[in-house]
């Protein structure tokens, strides 16, 4: 994986209203799901990605510790972090997959909104995407 690519037009937003911690756990658990990081691939240090983002350490921390907690990475002590992915979501029952997807939705309007998109927008754009 180039992680060069990765981080190459990545910004915070500090004004978007969603915690900068967020943002970093967002947008890797994004590229874990489009295939842009695939499981085993390391992830950049807690520092190299909070020099890169101008985050504090422990902002980039909090965003390790919340995809650990999710079970996509692992850290390994003294080897650093990396992508861990079992293909949780074939594995949940129904009513996980409902709430996770209902969650994911109401993630995807709150960073539209503060992008100045409304709800039809982003439907409009789902239903023209065509499958990856």
């Amino acid at each position: 994986m180039n992680i060069a690519a990765l981080l190459n037009d990545w910004k915070i937003e500090l004004h978007s209203g969603i915690p900068a911690y967020k943002q970093v756990a967002n947008r890797l658990a994004s590229a874990m799901a489009d295939g842009t990081l695939k499981d085993g691939d390391r992830l950049p240090t807690i520092r190299e990605l909070n020099e890169r983002l101008g985050l504090n350490p422990n902002t980039v921390a909090k965003a390790y510790r919340e995809l650990a907690l999710q079970g996509l990475i692992e850290g390994q002590r003294g080897a650093g972090s990396f992508v861990k992915l079992d293909d949780p979501v074939t594995t949940l029952p129904a009513p996980k997959k409902r709430a996770k997807l209902k969650e994911l939705y109401q993630r995807m309007l709150t960073e539209a909104r503060s992008h100045g998109l409304n709800e039809e927008q982003m439907l409009a754009f789902i239903k023209q995407r065509k499958p990856i």
